[in-house]
């Protein structure tokens, strides 16, 4: 199977990006986005800045976000300037890297109808390309929250390593998401020492044969 990759430009991409990440949002843990508002518990929550589409035969069968800026991890998640550098100079990185640019990885989504396939790894590696991201403009680092089991079956599966920054706090809009045997954790992926070549230099838009990624 082939996915076809690319960012949202227009309007109507944007609107069906949206559409997808709202539907599946609302279904499977009864959040709603807002342009201009947020709420963790009312359970409501920003929309990405940006968007990668994942494609087959011009059906949207997937999307997942990225924030620009306000990141989830620093608004909600308590996660500061100085926790970043810590985690940069432990890796002894730290002169590399600005940790006031970050872009966070966030809202994969994929069809209900389109699951089982191994769309979410595979697409979670190819939204970490820099052409994607543009960390590799500002010397930027990627960041994300997610629950531990999800750390492995799609981030570590996709070939990323994750560095652990500090546990998430608890929200009411993700009850239906995490839970004590299974808690969320915001962590940093260094783009250079941590994203796969494969990824990271990945060309977007591009059409990609869609391969199972083993499992860790």
């Amino acid at each position: 199977m082939k996915l076809q990759l690319r960012s949202a430009e227009s309007r109507g991409d944007i609107m069906r990006c949206r559409q997808l990440i709202a539907e599946v949002y609302n279904r499977d843990y009864d959040v709603v986005f807002s342009e201009d508002r947020y709420d963790l518990e009312a359970k409501v929550e920003p929309w990405p800045h940006r968007y990668l589409m994942g494609l087959c035969a011009g059906e949207l069968v997937a999307a997942c976000g990225l924030y620009m800026h306000d990141t989830y991890v620093e608004r909600f998640g308590q996660v500061t300037d100085r926790d970043l550098r810590c985690v940069l100079e432990s890796a002894d990185v730290a002169s590399e890297y600005d940790v006031t640019c970050r872009r966070e990885f966030t809202k994969m989504s994929v069809r209900h109808d389109w699951r089982g396939r191994g769309i979410a790894p595979w697409l979670t590696g190819a939204a970490h390309s820099r052409h994607f991201t543009e960390v590799d403009t500002d010397r930027g680092v990627m960041v994300f929250c997610a629950k531990l089991s999800i750390i492995d079956n799609i981030f570590h599966r996709a070939g990323l390593r994750t560095r652990t920054i500090k546990e998430f706090p608890f929200y009411k809009v993700h009850e239906l998401y995490r839970s004590p045997s299974d808690p969320m954790e915001s962590r940093m992926i260094i783009p250079k020492l941590d994203i796969p070549g494969r990824w990271y230099e990945l060309a977007l838009p591009g059409e990609y044969e869609l391969e199972r990624l083993p499992r860790p």
